[in-house]
């Protein structure tokens, strides 16, 4: 005959059996999911998201372990890295890449909700005095509200960018440098006291280390381009001659695949204007994969120029500024 202690230590384990197995799947699963990575806010969230779910994944395995209070939580924890490097290891099946940042980041989840609930459970344990009775208490509700300050965060600087559309980039913004990537440039970020018919607050100066493939990819905050019909900004190239401005979009859909619309660009000189790129131009272009324009995930806006003469030694430079949509 099998003993209640016996029944209750084999439940016991097939329900700790059970949870770490679904667990375990919830996590692996999660990250083989496409994630979000249009831009560098959205990679951030993700990686709050980290912190918010593996706080979640602690307690699940925290409250189902049938041990004593600091046992439990060392084993969470070691179950939390094996968990989290795991899942890493797995996005390589997804075509991702490992980041061991993010193994930091769950590891950070999981300690953050297991001192808060050793520190509430502290409070249950004894009669304690009312000073560190509730004091314990508020430093585990602060724990517990900092797990989603990351996430608060950048979901508010995503909403605040977003609100700004349809304005992509003026670089005028905390959080501009987010959004886009120089591509064999060099960047800087000049400040204008000029008029507004010229430069007005920041703009940027991008020095082009290649005559045919330098500028800069954004990775803009709203992909839905299908209400406008220009893509206009004000820009400058100082230090060639037969400068050009040219615009790639991609729906992301077509990796590697960079659709150029107005093929040759705009010519740009050493004065700044505003030019202006058709986007109803890009959309069905013969013998290349049609591009869906409420699905923009990146530009480029790359500087094309030669050097007069022999000398190819001189620098050229391309000014950018207020990127928008008409």
């Amino acid at each position: 005959m099998v003993s209640v202690a016996e029944r209750e230590v084999k439940s016991q384990l097939l329900q700790m059996l059970v949870v770490f197995l679904l667990v375990t799947v919830a996590v692996v699963v999660g990250h083989l999911l496409p994630g979000l990575n249009a831009n560098q806010i959205d990679s951030e969230i993700r990686n709050a998201l980290h912190i918010i779910g593996f706080a979640f994944v602690a307690a699940v395995i925290f409250e189902t372990l049938p041990m004593r209070t600091a046992k439990a939580a060392i084993a969470t924890v070691l179950i939390v890295v094996m968990l989290g490097a795991l899942s890493e290891f797995t996005q390589k099946l997804g075509g991702k890449e490992i980041d061991l940042m993010d193994l930091y980041r769950d590891i950070t989840g999981a300690v953050l909700y297991l001192s808060a609930r050793i520190l509430w459970r502290w409070t249950n344990a004894t009669k304690r005095p009312a000073f560190a009775h509730y004091s314990a208490r508020l430093v585990s509700t602060v724990l517990v509200a900092s797990l989603f300050v990351p996430f608060s965060y950048w979901l508010s600087v995503n909403a605040r960018i977003a609100a700004q559309f349809p304005i992509i980039l003026d670089f005028d913004g905390r959080w501009d440098s987010y959004l886009y990537v120089p591509l064999d440039a060099q960047v800087s970020l000049l400040k204008s006291e000029s008029s507004v018919e010229d430069y007005s607050g920041t703009f940027s100066e991008f020095l082009l280390l290649r005559r045919s493939w330098s500028g800069l990819r954004i990775e803009p905050v709203v992909s839905d381009w299908s209400s406008f019909e220009y893509l206009t900004m004000r820009a400058a190239i100082v230090g060639g001659y037969d400068s050009k401005i040219v615009v790639h979009l991609s729906d992301g859909a077509h990796p590697g695949y960079r659709i150029q619309h107005l093929v040759g660009g705009r010519s740009v000189g050493p004065e700044s204007r505003i030019i202006r790129f058709p986007l109803h131009g890009v959309v069905d272009i013969p013998g290349r994969p049609d591009l869906d324009p409420a699905k923009i995930t990146d530009v480029y806006i790359i500087g094309k120029t030669k050097r007069k003469g022999k000398d190819k030694s001189g620098e050229t430079k391309m000014y950018l500024d207020d990127i928008r949509l008409e």
